[in-house]
C-alpha cells in the first residue's frame, strides 16, 4: 500500500491530466469539426488514482467544460489538504518524541 502523499500526488496528477483535456477542449471550442476528449479515472491496484483521455465523437460542451473546471479545482484543493493534514501530523508526532 502507497503512502498518502505518494496516493495524494497520484491524483494531484490525474487532476493535472484532467485539467489539460479540459484546456484542450475549450481553446478548440470554435475549431470545425474538433471533437471532445474526456478523462476517465481509475483506481491503481497499490493505491492512488491515474487518468486516461479518450477521443469522443462528441462536439465541445462549454456547461460540461465548466463543470470538469470546477470538479479539478476542487479535487485540487482537498488533495493539497490531505498532503498539508499528513505534514501536520507528521510534525506533531516527531514534536512529541523529541
Amino acid at each position: 500500500m502507497s503512502g498518502i502523499n505518494s496516493i495524494s500526488g497520484s491524483a494531484l496528477q490525474a487532476f493535472g491530466a484532467s485539467q489539460q483535456v479540459t484546456a484542450h477542449n475549450v481553446a478548440n471550442l470554435n475549431t470545425t469539426d474538433f471533437k471532445a476528449s474526456r478523462v476517465s479515472f481509475q483506481e491503481n491496484r497499490s493505491g492512488g488514482v491515474s487518468a486516461t483521455a479518450t477521443a469522443t465523437q462528441d462536439t465541445v460542451d462549454i456547461s460540461r467544460e465548466a463543470t470538469n473546471l470546477i470538479s479539478n479545482t476542487q479535487g485540487f484543493k482537498v488533495n493539497l489538504t490531505v498532503i498539508k493534514a499528513a505534514d501536520d501530523m507528521t510534525k506533531q508526532l516527531l514534536s512529541l518524541k523529541a
